[in-house]
């Protein structure tokens, strides 16, 4: 059956996007626009810009041109504090790419305690400046209120941290260290890193890929999960029939161009473009 999707208001709007490498032209001006509660799922080729075309959503690589609207600024223009925008699109890789000096619940507190101390920090530097300045005004400036310390920062995340773990039942490995993991344990671990930032857009770079067979099950019920409670994903996948489950749309690119896109059922059983027929013929 197909998926019913209910339009909301676009979360990422991407327009004329290209990206080169030297005189390679791996992205060739793409469009898009993704909506708040999608799941859009990316399939095509080894070496045809899907990854590169992910890492462009939240500038891990610059786009060479075109503009990527996230909360009414556009990311890819140099000027912007991507950092502000990056606390709100997490990024889940093939790898992993947990830290093994840290342990598991270190690894999954790490980003709000640095994002929650930087903030605080921030605040208390413009009260002091504030303050400074009030002995010179006639009209004095309000401080920002400041309602939390660093140990509380620290006492929150962690508590969202062990309700994270638990919520996958890996709470018993909260004190060890990621060498200790199985593969999907450390992929199910990497995925609720990324929602303990309680980003807007989750990005998945071929989330299964390093994974052995029998694992992979484990992360896909973990991301089906979370489709079903409305984040908003881009996943690159080879995983054709999670695609065809989850995704309210695929899409298909090839030599740097979204050659078609639409429902998994459009898709799947009835596609147009003649490199898709080919492509599916070899994957299905």
């Amino acid at each position: 059956m197909e998926k019913e999707v209910t339009l909301n208001e676009t979360v990422l709007s991407v327009r004329g996007l290209t990206k080169k490498f030297g005189n390679l032209e791996v992205l060739r001006g793409l469009d898009l626009d993704i909506r708040d509660g999608e799941q859009i799922a990316i399939i095509g080729p080894s070496g045809c810009g899907k990854s590169t075309f992910l890492r462009c959503l939240n500038c891990m690589e610059d786009p060479t041109s075109g503009s990527i609207l996230f909360d009414g600024e556009d990311i890819a223009d140099m000027k912007v504090d991507i950092n502000k925008h990056r606390e709100h699109i997490g990024m889940v890789f093939q790898q992993f790419n947990l830290f093994n000096n840290k342990t598991v619940i270190e690894n999954i507190m790490l980003a709000p305690v640095y994002v929650g101390v930087r903030d605080l920090k921030a605040k208390k530097r413009k009260n002091f400046f504030t303050k400074l300045l009030n002995v010179f005004r006639k009209e004095k400036k309000a401080l920002l209120p400041i309602e939390t310390t660093e140990a509380q920062i620290k006492a929150a995340a962690k508590e969202k941290a062990e309700a994270l773990l638990h919520r996958i039942g890996l709470e018993e490995k909260a004190n060890v260290y990621p060498s200790t993991l199985s593969g999907g344990q450390k992929q199910r671990i990497a995925i609720i890193r990324a929602l303990a930032m309680n980003p807007k857009v989750i990005l998945f770079d071929e989330p299964t890929s390093a994974l052995d067979p029998e694992m992979v099950g484990e992360v896909l019920d973990l991301m089906k999960q979370l489709a079903r409670e409305g984040m908003t994903m881009i996943i690159v996948t080879h995983e054709m029939g999670f695609a065809r489950e989850v995704a309210d749309r695929v899409l298909f690119i090839d030599e740097g161009q979204i050659k078609e896109q639409g429902s998994p059922e459009e898709l799947f059983k009835n596609p147009k473009d003649e490199r898709l027929k080919e492509f599916l013929s070899k994957v299905l």
